[in-house]
């Protein structure tokens, strides 16, 4: 028989996140406004030295893209959804259900979770996130946890119906 400890820590269950952090937008942004710098460059055929400032400043701007994408993907972080309660763990910072008011999901394959706050008009940096693996099981749990705490989770993007709304059970 289990104790009631080992029982509630059954209950809460780890999931591993990264932050989506938008960063291979801007290194493609910043590759094409290279490669048209280039172009300008070969098209005169002359060197000018503002090209040539231009272009480091977009090669520090790839690289400190580079940088935070790699930081982003390398360090582990994790959410912990906890059935029986009213919180969720994300990344060791406690989030009430009373706290937030809704959940906005953007993407398909390997979406987006934005969890929009009551007292805040834009969401903190550690409420977006994806999850790990695409058909995670971490995606139905948040989805059960929203339903039990009365949250909207709302499916959000380009590729949905206007306003669609998700439910656990399909």
């Amino acid at each position: 028989m289990k104790t009631l400890t080992e029982r509630t820590e059954l209950m809460i269950m780890k999931f591993a996140i990264h932050y989506s952090t938008r960063m291979k937008d801007i290194i493609l942004f910043a590759l094409v406004i290279s490669i048209m710098m280039f172009q300008v460059a070969t098209l005169t055929e002359y060197s000018y030295p503002v090209l040539f400032y231009m272009q480091m400043v977009v090669n520090v701007v790839i690289v400190a893209a580079l940088g935070i994408e790699a930081y982003a993907r390398l360090v582990k972080r994790e959410v912990q959804i906890d059935g029986n309660s009213d919180t969720i763990t994300i990344n060791g910072v406690e989030v009430h259900a009373s706290q937030i008011r809704e959940i906005k999901v953007s993407g398909c394959h390997k979406a987006a979770f934005q969890f929009i706050l009551k007292d805040k008009s834009v969401p903190p940096m550690y409420c977006c996130f994806k999850f790990e693996e695409k058909n995670c099981e971490g995606i139905r749990e948040l989805t059960r946890w929203a339903e039990q705490n009365q949250i909207s989770i709302r499916k959000v993007g380009p590729q949905t119906r206007s306003g669609m709304i998700l439910s656990s059970n399909g």
